[in-house]
């Protein structure tokens, strides 16, 4: 049996410190960095089974993030937008990173944006609801 490559350790490490520090940017800069060498591993035509243990260790981690966020969503009446904003930043980590999340994690992103967005809609001045929908639907039609 191969032993692990060098990278595919420094991934695991990047990731653990990004567990630790999950809720911080200081944590999101980790998930950047693990997410990329495992990104590596997965299209630099490492031997199949060190791709699929890269696959994994990122669905892994999207698990981690979607429980984290389901808690979050449980116990919070109302996100503050700095809070989803940092959590729209490590959602966006791995779509950027090309791992395809599963469809529960999408859930949790998609429930996190609709409990900040109804929070703040709903603080809107009907103007500035009009405002919002003709850009929506401006957005829909490029």
């Amino acid at each position: 049996m191969p032993t692990e490559p060098a990278e595919l350790a420094e991934a695991r490490a990047h990731l653990e410190k990004f567990e630790a520090k999950m809720r911080t940017p200081d944590g999101l800069v980790h998930l950047s960095e693990g997410l990329a060498l495992l990104e590596d591993f997965r299209t630099g035509g490492a031997s199949d089974r060190f791709a699929e243990v890269a696959s994994n260790l990122a669905l892994a981690y999207a698990k981690k993030v979607q429980i984290e966020v389901e808690s979050l969503i449980s116990r919070e009446p109302s996100i503050h937008l700095e809070v989803f904003d940092h959590w729209r930043k490590v959602f966006a980590e791995f779509d950027q990173s090309g791992f395809t999340l599963p469809q529960e994690v999408i859930n949790a992103r998609s429930k996190l944006w609709g409990r900040t967005i109804d929070k703040h809609v709903k603080l809107m001045s009907p103007s500035e609801r009009k405002d919002l929908l003709e850009r929506l639907q401006a957005m829909g039609d490029e």
